[in-house]
């Protein structure tokens, strides 16, 4: 009786174990919003050659993780535009530097970006002489 006890435990703890060792493999413990930006952070090449793209002065691109926000869009009927994820980022190592990227999400503030659907939400841009200029 007690061998069968403790082959139970056993398989009870392989099984109960590896579920939740498979569950944090796939971030189900994670938030929303950890997981958003988990994928932004694996795809974060595609982005920088995205911004890079925009100009050919930019060398390096630096993102900003902490700026993340998802918020509700308008388009002036009463079921809205949707979410729209956006971050902010650098160029060049420059303090004086920004840009904004953009991900619509489909209706669901939760949904993860598609990075077919990038749009520059702010131009870059560098801050001299008390204002800021479009990087030429």
């Amino acid at each position: 009786m007690k061998k069968r006890t403790l082959l139970w435990l056993i398989l009870a703890l392989g099984i109960f174990g590896g579920g939740a060792w498979m569950a944090k493999e796939a971030n189900l413990f994670l938030s929303p919003r950890a997981k958003q930006l988990a994928y932004l952070k694996e795809h974060e090449d595609e982005m920088a050659n995205f911004i890079k793209s925009r100009n050919p002065k930019v060398e390096s691109v630096q993102f900003d993780w902490d700026s993340m926000e998802v918020g509700q869009i308008g388009n002036g009927t009463p079921q809205g535009g949707g979410y729209m994820l956006t971050f902010k980022g650098r160029i060049n190592n420059l303090k004086e530097s920004s840009f904004t990227l953009g991900f619509p999400l489909d209706n669901n503030r939760h949904a993860l970006p598609n990075l077919e659907r990038i749009s520059e939400m702010q131009p870059i841009r560098i801050y001299r002489d008390g204002g800021w200029y479009y990087y030429d």
